[in-house]
Protein backbone atom coordinates (compact mmCIF):
# COMPACT_ATOMS: atom_id res chain seq x y z
CA UNK A 1 0.00 0.00 0.00
CA UNK A 2 2.77 2.42 0.99
CA UNK A 3 4.72 1.49 -2.15
CA UNK A 4 1.67 2.23 -4.31
CA UNK A 5 1.18 5.62 -2.66
CA UNK A 6 4.85 6.42 -3.17
CA UNK A 7 4.63 5.47 -6.86
CA UNK A 8 1.54 7.61 -7.28
CA UNK A 9 3.28 10.56 -5.63
CA UNK A 10 6.31 10.09 -7.89
CA UNK A 11 4.07 10.06 -10.95
CA UNK A 12 2.33 13.25 -9.85
CA UNK A 13 5.67 14.96 -9.27
CA UNK A 14 6.86 13.94 -12.73
CA UNK A 15 3.69 15.22 -14.36
CA UNK A 16 3.91 18.41 -12.32
CA UNK A 17 7.42 18.98 -13.65
CA UNK A 18 6.04 18.68 -17.19
CA UNK A 19 3.47 21.39 -16.47
CA UNK A 20 6.11 23.64 -14.91
CA UNK A 21 8.50 23.14 -17.83
CA UNK A 22 5.79 24.37 -20.19
CA UNK A 23 4.98 27.47 -18.15
CA UNK A 24 8.28 29.19 -18.92
CA UNK A 25 7.98 29.14 -22.74
CA UNK A 26 4.31 30.03 -22.40
CA UNK A 27 5.19 33.08 -20.29
CA UNK A 28 7.84 34.19 -22.78
CA UNK A 29 5.37 34.29 -25.68
CA UNK A 30 2.67 36.03 -23.60
CA UNK A 31 3.76 39.68 -23.41
CA UNK A 32 1.35 40.72 -20.65
CA UNK A 33 0.08 39.25 -17.40
CA UNK A 34 -3.45 37.95 -17.44
CA UNK A 35 -3.58 37.55 -21.22
CA UNK A 36 -4.67 33.95 -20.73
CA UNK A 37 -6.98 32.52 -18.06
CA UNK A 38 -5.66 29.81 -15.76
CA UNK A 39 -7.53 27.01 -17.48
CA UNK A 40 -5.99 27.94 -20.81
CA UNK A 41 -2.53 28.10 -19.24
CA UNK A 42 -3.09 24.65 -17.76
CA UNK A 43 -4.22 23.20 -21.08
CA UNK A 44 -1.26 24.62 -23.00
CA UNK A 45 1.59 24.21 -20.51
CA UNK A 46 1.55 20.41 -20.46
CA UNK A 47 1.93 20.12 -24.22
CA UNK A 48 4.80 22.61 -24.26
CA UNK A 49 6.48 20.89 -21.33
CA UNK A 50 6.25 17.49 -23.00
CA UNK A 51 7.73 18.98 -26.17
CA UNK A 52 10.76 20.54 -24.50
CA UNK A 53 11.50 17.68 -22.10
CA UNK A 54 11.50 15.09 -24.88
CA UNK A 55 13.57 17.27 -27.22
CA UNK A 56 16.04 17.67 -24.35
CA UNK A 57 16.18 13.87 -23.99
CA UNK A 58 16.95 13.65 -27.71
CA UNK A 59 19.78 16.13 -27.13
CA UNK A 60 21.08 14.03 -24.22
CA UNK A 61 21.44 11.02 -26.50
CA UNK A 62 23.10 13.13 -29.19
CA UNK A 63 25.56 14.31 -26.51
CA UNK A 64 26.06 10.67 -25.42
CA UNK A 65 24.72 11.37 -21.94
CA UNK A 66 22.62 8.62 -20.30
CA UNK A 67 19.05 9.20 -19.19
CA UNK A 68 18.77 9.84 -15.47
CA UNK A 69 15.97 11.39 -13.47
CA UNK A 70 18.04 14.46 -12.59
CA UNK A 71 19.55 14.79 -16.06
CA UNK A 72 16.21 14.55 -17.86
CA UNK A 73 14.28 16.78 -15.45
CA UNK A 74 16.50 19.42 -13.90
CA UNK A 75 17.76 21.33 -17.00
CA UNK A 76 14.26 21.78 -18.53
CA UNK A 77 12.83 22.81 -15.15
CA UNK A 78 15.65 25.29 -14.54
CA UNK A 79 15.27 26.62 -18.07
CA UNK A 80 11.58 27.16 -17.49
CA UNK A 81 12.26 28.90 -14.18
CA UNK A 82 14.72 31.20 -15.93
CA UNK A 83 12.18 31.92 -18.67
CA UNK A 84 9.56 32.75 -16.04
CA UNK A 85 11.99 35.10 -14.34
CA UNK A 86 12.88 36.85 -17.60
CA UNK A 87 9.24 37.23 -18.61
CA UNK A 88 8.20 38.64 -15.23
CA UNK A 89 11.19 41.01 -15.12
CA UNK A 90 10.55 42.31 -18.63
CA UNK A 91 6.85 43.03 -18.26
CA UNK A 92 5.74 46.59 -17.73
CA UNK A 93 2.37 48.23 -17.50
CA UNK A 94 -0.97 46.96 -16.24
CA UNK A 95 -2.04 43.37 -16.55
CA UNK A 96 -4.35 42.42 -19.39
CA UNK A 97 -7.88 41.53 -18.45
CA UNK A 98 -8.90 37.90 -19.00
CA UNK A 99 -11.38 37.29 -21.83
CA UNK A 100 -14.43 37.11 -19.55
CA UNK A 101 -15.49 37.04 -15.95
CA UNK A 102 -16.47 33.77 -14.31
CA UNK A 103 -20.17 32.93 -14.36
CA UNK A 104 -22.11 30.99 -11.77
CA UNK A 105 -22.73 27.34 -12.67
CA UNK A 106 -26.35 26.44 -13.35
CA UNK A 107 -28.14 23.10 -13.75
CA UNK A 108 -27.24 22.45 -17.39
CA UNK A 109 -23.62 23.39 -16.68
CA UNK A 110 -23.42 20.78 -13.96
CA UNK A 111 -24.95 18.23 -16.33
CA UNK A 112 -22.24 18.87 -18.91
CA UNK A 113 -19.48 18.77 -16.29
CA UNK A 114 -20.91 15.56 -14.88
CA UNK A 115 -20.91 13.93 -18.31
CA UNK A 116 -17.29 14.95 -18.90
CA UNK A 117 -16.35 13.75 -15.42
CA UNK A 118 -17.89 10.33 -16.00
CA UNK A 119 -16.09 9.92 -19.33
CA UNK A 120 -12.73 10.85 -17.81
CA UNK A 121 -13.29 8.69 -14.72
CA UNK A 122 -14.09 5.69 -16.92
CA UNK A 123 -11.00 6.38 -19.05
CA UNK A 124 -8.73 6.72 -16.01
CA UNK A 125 -9.93 3.43 -14.56
CA UNK A 126 -9.47 1.64 -17.90
CA UNK A 127 -6.02 3.15 -18.29
CA UNK A 128 -4.58 2.23 -14.89
CA UNK A 129 -6.32 -1.13 -14.34
CA UNK A 130 -5.39 -2.74 -17.66
CA UNK A 131 -1.82 -3.20 -18.93
CA UNK A 132 -0.73 -2.01 -22.37
CA UNK A 133 -2.68 -4.20 -24.77
CA UNK A 134 -3.47 -2.30 -28.00
CA UNK A 135 -1.11 -3.28 -30.81
CA UNK A 136 0.59 0.03 -31.63
CA UNK A 137 0.97 0.86 -27.95
CA UNK A 138 2.52 -2.55 -27.33
CA UNK A 139 4.69 -2.89 -30.44
CA UNK A 140 5.69 0.71 -31.13
CA UNK A 141 5.21 3.41 -28.48
CA UNK A 142 5.40 1.28 -25.34
CA UNK A 143 8.13 -0.97 -26.73
CA UNK A 144 10.38 1.95 -27.64
CA UNK A 145 9.77 3.57 -24.25
CA UNK A 146 10.96 0.42 -22.46
CA UNK A 147 14.02 0.10 -24.70
CA UNK A 148 14.95 3.74 -24.09
CA UNK A 149 14.48 3.35 -20.33
CA UNK A 150 16.55 0.19 -19.96
CA UNK A 151 19.32 1.39 -22.29
CA UNK A 152 19.21 4.94 -20.88
CA UNK A 153 19.26 6.47 -24.36
CA UNK A 154 17.48 6.51 -27.71
CA UNK A 155 19.11 3.24 -28.75
CA UNK A 156 17.69 2.01 -32.06
CA UNK A 157 20.23 -0.79 -32.59
CA UNK A 158 18.01 -3.66 -31.53
CA UNK A 159 15.03 -3.14 -33.83
CA UNK A 160 14.12 -1.75 -37.24
CA UNK A 161 10.31 -1.60 -37.28
CA UNK A 162 9.20 2.04 -37.00
CA UNK A 163 12.61 3.11 -35.74
CA UNK A 164 12.35 6.32 -37.78
CA UNK A 165 9.05 7.37 -36.16
CA UNK A 166 9.14 10.55 -34.02
CA UNK A 167 9.53 9.90 -30.32
CA UNK A 168 7.66 12.49 -28.27
CA UNK A 169 5.30 9.89 -26.80
CA UNK A 170 7.86 7.10 -26.15
CA UNK A 171 10.27 9.57 -24.56
CA UNK A 172 7.54 11.03 -22.36
CA UNK A 173 6.75 7.51 -21.13
CA UNK A 174 10.47 6.90 -20.57
CA UNK A 175 10.63 10.14 -18.59
CA UNK A 176 7.78 8.96 -16.36
CA UNK A 177 9.50 5.57 -15.92
CA UNK A 178 12.53 7.50 -14.66
CA UNK A 179 10.34 9.20 -12.06
CA UNK A 180 8.88 5.86 -11.00
CA UNK A 181 12.28 4.15 -11.03
CA UNK A 182 10.83 1.24 -12.97
CA UNK A 183 8.63 0.27 -15.89
CA UNK A 184 5.03 0.54 -14.70
CA UNK A 185 2.61 0.66 -17.62
CA UNK A 186 -0.45 0.79 -15.39
CA UNK A 187 0.54 4.10 -13.84
CA UNK A 188 2.12 5.87 -16.80
CA UNK A 189 -0.95 5.19 -18.93
CA UNK A 190 -2.74 7.73 -16.74
CA UNK A 191 -1.03 10.40 -18.84
CA UNK A 192 -3.38 9.63 -21.74
CA UNK A 193 -6.70 10.47 -20.03
CA UNK A 194 -4.89 13.52 -18.66
CA UNK A 195 -3.94 14.53 -22.20
CA UNK A 196 -7.54 13.98 -23.29
CA UNK A 197 -8.79 16.16 -20.44
CA UNK A 198 -6.38 18.91 -21.48
CA UNK A 199 -7.56 18.62 -25.09
CA UNK A 200 -11.13 19.12 -23.88
CA UNK A 201 -10.06 22.07 -21.73
CA UNK A 202 -8.27 23.61 -24.71
CA UNK A 203 -11.34 23.09 -26.91
CA UNK A 204 -13.47 24.80 -24.25
CA UNK A 205 -11.22 27.86 -24.09
CA UNK A 206 -10.94 28.10 -27.87
CA UNK A 207 -14.74 28.14 -27.93
CA UNK A 208 -14.73 31.02 -25.46
CA UNK A 209 -12.21 32.88 -27.61
CA UNK A 210 -14.53 32.38 -30.59
CA UNK A 211 -17.30 34.25 -28.79
CA UNK A 212 -19.27 31.37 -27.32
CA UNK A 213 -20.80 31.80 -23.90
CA UNK A 214 -19.45 29.64 -21.09
CA UNK A 215 -22.46 27.33 -21.39
CA UNK A 216 -22.14 27.09 -25.17
CA UNK A 217 -18.42 26.29 -24.88
CA UNK A 218 -19.18 23.63 -22.28
CA UNK A 219 -21.86 22.17 -24.53
CA UNK A 220 -19.38 22.09 -27.42
CA UNK A 221 -16.83 20.26 -25.25
CA UNK A 222 -19.32 17.70 -23.95
CA UNK A 223 -20.76 17.24 -27.45
CA UNK A 224 -17.31 16.44 -28.82
CA UNK A 225 -16.34 14.09 -25.98
CA UNK A 226 -19.58 12.11 -25.98
CA UNK A 227 -19.98 11.63 -29.73
CA UNK A 228 -18.91 8.12 -30.63
CA UNK A 229 -16.29 5.83 -29.16
CA UNK A 230 -13.09 6.78 -31.01
CA UNK A 231 -12.10 9.66 -28.74
CA UNK A 232 -13.03 7.74 -25.59
CA UNK A 233 -11.04 4.66 -26.67
CA UNK A 234 -7.96 6.78 -27.32
CA UNK A 235 -8.13 8.06 -23.76
CA UNK A 236 -6.81 4.69 -22.55
CA UNK A 237 -5.25 2.68 -25.40
CA UNK A 238 -1.93 4.62 -25.21
CA UNK A 239 -1.59 5.61 -28.87
CA UNK A 240 0.18 8.75 -30.11
CA UNK A 241 -2.91 9.89 -32.02
CA UNK A 242 -4.52 11.61 -29.03
CA UNK A 243 -1.46 13.82 -28.37
CA UNK A 244 -1.30 14.59 -32.10
CA UNK A 245 -4.98 15.61 -32.04
CA UNK A 246 -4.19 17.88 -29.06
CA UNK A 247 -1.31 19.64 -30.82
CA UNK A 248 -3.34 19.89 -34.04
CA UNK A 249 -6.23 21.53 -32.21
CA UNK A 250 -3.82 23.96 -30.56
CA UNK A 251 -2.04 24.89 -33.78
CA UNK A 252 -5.10 25.16 -36.01
CA UNK A 253 -7.23 26.83 -33.32
CA UNK A 254 -4.66 29.54 -32.61
CA UNK A 255 -4.11 30.27 -36.30
CA UNK A 256 -7.88 30.54 -36.81
CA UNK A 257 -8.21 32.99 -33.93
CA UNK A 258 -5.31 35.01 -35.33
CA UNK A 259 -6.97 35.15 -38.75
CA UNK A 260 -10.21 36.27 -37.09
CA UNK A 261 -8.53 38.96 -34.98
CA UNK A 262 -9.58 37.17 -31.79
CA UNK A 263 -6.21 35.78 -30.66
CA UNK A 264 -4.42 37.16 -27.59
CA UNK A 265 -0.90 38.60 -28.03
CA UNK A 266 1.80 36.00 -28.57
CA UNK A 267 -0.48 33.46 -30.22
CA UNK A 268 1.61 32.96 -33.36
CA UNK A 269 4.82 31.94 -31.52
CA UNK A 270 2.65 29.63 -29.43
CA UNK A 271 1.08 28.19 -32.58
CA UNK A 272 4.59 27.55 -33.91
CA UNK A 273 5.37 25.51 -30.79
CA UNK A 274 2.18 23.54 -31.28
CA UNK A 275 3.26 22.76 -34.85
CA UNK A 276 6.60 21.62 -33.42
CA UNK A 277 4.68 19.25 -31.15
CA UNK A 278 2.77 17.90 -34.15
CA UNK A 279 6.00 17.28 -36.06
CA UNK A 280 7.75 15.54 -33.13
CA UNK A 281 4.68 13.53 -32.10
CA UNK A 282 3.92 11.28 -35.05
CA UNK A 283 5.00 10.53 -38.62
CA UNK A 284 1.83 12.15 -39.96
CA UNK A 285 2.54 15.31 -37.96
CA UNK A 286 4.73 17.34 -40.35
CA UNK A 287 2.40 17.07 -43.38
CA UNK A 288 -0.57 17.77 -41.12
CA UNK A 289 1.21 20.86 -39.78
CA UNK A 290 2.03 21.88 -43.33
CA UNK A 291 -1.66 21.91 -44.21
CA UNK A 292 -2.25 24.46 -41.43
CA UNK A 293 0.18 26.76 -43.20
CA UNK A 294 -1.34 26.06 -46.61
CA UNK A 295 -4.91 26.65 -45.40
CA UNK A 296 -3.78 29.87 -43.71
CA UNK A 297 -2.05 31.17 -46.85
CA UNK A 298 -5.07 30.40 -49.04
CA UNK A 299 -7.42 32.07 -46.55
CA UNK A 300 -5.34 35.25 -46.45
CA UNK A 301 -5.07 35.35 -50.24
CA UNK A 302 -8.84 34.92 -50.50
CA UNK A 303 -9.73 37.54 -47.86
CA UNK A 304 -6.92 39.98 -48.76
CA UNK A 305 -6.96 41.84 -45.40
CA UNK A 306 -5.00 45.07 -44.82
CA UNK A 307 -1.30 44.39 -44.30
CA UNK A 308 -1.49 41.23 -46.40
CA UNK A 309 2.25 40.86 -46.98
CA UNK A 310 3.04 41.34 -43.30
CA UNK A 311 0.46 38.76 -42.32
CA UNK A 312 1.74 36.30 -44.92
CA UNK A 313 5.21 36.75 -43.45
CA UNK A 314 3.95 36.13 -39.92
CA UNK A 315 2.22 32.96 -41.10
CA UNK A 316 5.35 31.77 -42.90
CA UNK A 317 7.20 32.07 -39.60
CA UNK A 318 5.26 29.05 -38.36
CA UNK A 319 7.50 26.92 -40.56
CA UNK A 320 10.13 27.44 -37.87
CA UNK A 321 7.96 25.41 -35.52
CA UNK A 322 7.77 22.54 -37.98
CA UNK A 323 11.56 22.67 -38.34
CA UNK A 324 12.00 22.60 -34.54
CA UNK A 325 9.95 19.42 -34.23
CA UNK A 326 11.25 17.72 -37.38
CA UNK A 327 14.89 18.47 -38.11
CA UNK A 328 16.63 17.57 -34.81
CA UNK A 329 15.22 14.06 -35.19
CA UNK A 330 16.00 13.85 -38.92
CA UNK A 331 19.60 14.94 -38.27
CA UNK A 332 19.83 12.38 -35.47
CA UNK A 333 18.68 9.64 -37.86
CA UNK A 334 21.03 10.78 -40.62
CA UNK A 335 23.97 10.65 -38.23
CA UNK A 336 23.18 6.99 -37.57
CA UNK A 337 22.50 6.02 -41.17
CA UNK A 338 18.79 5.34 -40.61
CA UNK A 339 16.54 6.05 -43.58
CA UNK A 340 13.03 7.45 -43.33
CA UNK A 341 10.49 5.19 -45.02
CA UNK A 342 9.14 7.33 -47.86
CA UNK A 343 9.87 5.12 -50.88
CA UNK A 344 6.19 4.29 -51.39
CA UNK A 345 5.17 7.90 -52.07
CA UNK A 346 6.21 7.47 -55.70
CA UNK A 347 3.55 4.80 -56.25
CA UNK A 348 -0.09 5.54 -56.97
CA UNK A 349 -2.95 3.04 -57.11
CA UNK A 350 -6.17 4.71 -58.35
CA UNK A 351 -8.26 1.65 -57.54
CA UNK A 352 -7.33 1.98 -53.87
CA UNK A 353 -8.56 5.57 -53.80
CA UNK A 354 -12.00 4.55 -55.05
CA UNK A 355 -12.03 1.56 -52.75
CA UNK A 356 -11.17 3.72 -49.74
CA UNK A 357 -13.74 6.45 -50.47
CA UNK A 358 -16.88 4.57 -49.31
CA UNK A 359 -15.00 3.23 -46.27
CA UNK A 360 -13.98 6.74 -45.23
CA UNK A 361 -17.52 8.05 -45.72
CA UNK A 362 -18.94 5.13 -43.75
CA UNK A 363 -16.62 5.91 -40.82
CA UNK A 364 -17.53 9.60 -40.89
CA UNK A 365 -21.23 8.76 -40.74
CA UNK A 366 -21.06 5.77 -38.38
CA UNK A 367 -22.60 6.86 -35.03
CA UNK A 368 -20.46 4.29 -33.22
CA UNK A 369 -17.23 6.01 -34.31
CA UNK A 370 -17.91 9.76 -34.19
CA UNK A 371 -21.60 10.04 -33.31
CA UNK A 372 -23.25 12.85 -35.25
CA UNK A 373 -20.29 15.23 -35.12
CA UNK A 374 -19.38 14.98 -38.78
CA UNK A 375 -23.01 15.34 -39.98
CA UNK A 376 -23.22 18.45 -37.78
CA UNK A 377 -20.04 19.69 -39.49
CA UNK A 378 -21.83 19.36 -42.83
CA UNK A 379 -24.86 21.18 -41.39
CA UNK A 380 -22.53 23.98 -40.26
CA UNK A 381 -21.31 24.30 -43.84
CA UNK A 382 -24.90 24.52 -45.07
CA UNK A 383 -25.89 27.05 -42.40
CA UNK A 384 -22.86 29.21 -43.13
CA UNK A 385 -23.50 29.15 -46.86
CA UNK A 386 -21.57 31.55 -49.03
CA UNK A 387 -20.57 33.68 -46.04
CA UNK A 388 -18.06 30.99 -45.08
CA UNK A 389 -15.99 31.81 -48.14
CA UNK A 390 -15.73 35.47 -47.12
CA UNK A 391 -14.72 34.99 -43.46
CA UNK A 392 -11.83 33.46 -41.51
CA UNK A 393 -13.95 30.31 -41.13
CA UNK A 394 -12.70 29.46 -44.61
CA UNK A 395 -9.48 28.38 -42.89
CA UNK A 396 -11.29 25.66 -40.94
CA UNK A 397 -13.00 24.40 -44.09
CA UNK A 398 -9.77 24.29 -46.06
CA UNK A 399 -7.86 22.57 -43.28
CA UNK A 400 -10.43 19.88 -42.55
CA UNK A 401 -11.58 19.37 -46.14
CA UNK A 402 -8.03 19.37 -47.46
CA UNK A 403 -6.97 16.73 -44.98
CA UNK A 404 -9.96 14.54 -45.77
CA UNK A 405 -8.78 14.62 -49.38
CA UNK A 406 -5.20 13.96 -48.22
CA UNK A 407 -6.33 10.86 -46.33
CA UNK A 408 -7.83 9.45 -49.52
CA UNK A 409 -4.65 10.27 -51.41
CA UNK A 410 -2.56 8.56 -48.73
CA UNK A 411 -4.60 5.40 -49.13
CA UNK A 412 -4.00 5.54 -52.88
CA UNK A 413 -0.26 5.50 -52.13
CA UNK A 414 -0.36 2.70 -49.55
CA UNK A 415 1.87 -0.26 -50.59
CA UNK A 416 -0.50 -3.05 -49.54
CA UNK A 417 -1.85 -6.10 -51.30
CA UNK A 418 -5.41 -6.17 -52.60
CA UNK A 419 -6.41 -8.60 -49.85
CA UNK A 420 -4.82 -6.53 -47.07
CA UNK A 421 -6.02 -3.11 -48.19
CA UNK A 422 -9.54 -3.16 -46.64
CA UNK A 423 -8.04 -4.36 -43.35
CA UNK A 424 -5.43 -1.59 -43.51
CA UNK A 425 -8.08 1.09 -44.02
CA UNK A 426 -10.27 -0.23 -41.20
CA UNK A 427 -7.27 -0.34 -38.85
CA UNK A 428 -6.17 3.25 -39.51
CA UNK A 429 -9.07 5.42 -40.65
CA UNK A 430 -10.52 6.16 -37.21
CA UNK A 431 -7.23 7.48 -35.82
CA UNK A 432 -6.54 9.59 -38.93
CA UNK A 433 -9.95 11.20 -38.57
CA UNK A 434 -9.36 11.73 -34.85
CA UNK A 435 -6.52 14.12 -35.72
CA UNK A 436 -9.04 16.37 -37.49
CA UNK A 437 -12.17 15.92 -35.40
CA UNK A 438 -11.47 18.53 -32.68
CA UNK A 439 -10.84 21.16 -35.38
CA UNK A 440 -14.02 20.06 -37.16
CA UNK A 441 -15.83 20.65 -33.86
CA UNK A 442 -14.68 24.28 -33.94
CA UNK A 443 -16.48 24.82 -37.23
CA UNK A 444 -19.52 22.92 -35.98
CA UNK A 445 -19.58 25.38 -33.06
CA UNK A 446 -20.19 28.19 -35.52
CA UNK A 447 -23.80 26.98 -35.67
CA UNK A 448 -24.07 28.21 -32.07
CA UNK A 449 -22.35 31.56 -32.49
CA UNK A 450 -20.65 32.42 -35.78
CA UNK A 451 -17.46 34.43 -35.55
CA UNK A 452 -17.59 36.76 -38.51
CA UNK A 453 -14.90 39.23 -37.46
CA UNK A 454 -12.52 40.21 -40.24
CA UNK A 455 -8.81 39.75 -39.70
CA UNK A 456 -7.32 42.37 -37.43
CA UNK A 457 -4.78 44.45 -39.35
CA UNK A 458 -2.78 44.91 -36.18
CA UNK A 459 -2.68 41.20 -35.38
Amino acid sequence: MIESLESGARLLLGIGAVFFTGLGPLALVSPSRGARPRGELLALSFGLGALFITLWMLALTALERPFTLVGATLPPVLGSAAALGVSLWGRRGPASAPPRQAEALAGLDWLGLGLLGLILLFACLRAVIYPVWAWDALATWGFKAKVFFHRQSIDLAGFEAHNYYPNLVPLLLTYLYLWLGQVNDHLVKAVFPLWGALLLLLLHHLGLRMGLSRRQALFLTAFFAANGTVFIEHLFIAYADLPLAYYTLGGAGLVFLWLAGAAPPGSMPLAALMLAGMSWCKYEGPPLAGTILLAGFLTLLRLRPPGLLRRLGALAGLAGGIALGLWPWRLFLAGRGIQVGIDHVFAFYPSQLWQALPMVLATLLNPKDFGILWPVWVIALAVGGRSLWHSPRLFLILFVGGNLAAILLAYALAPTSAAEFPLYVRATIDRLLLHLTPVAALLAAQVLNPLNSPPDPAG
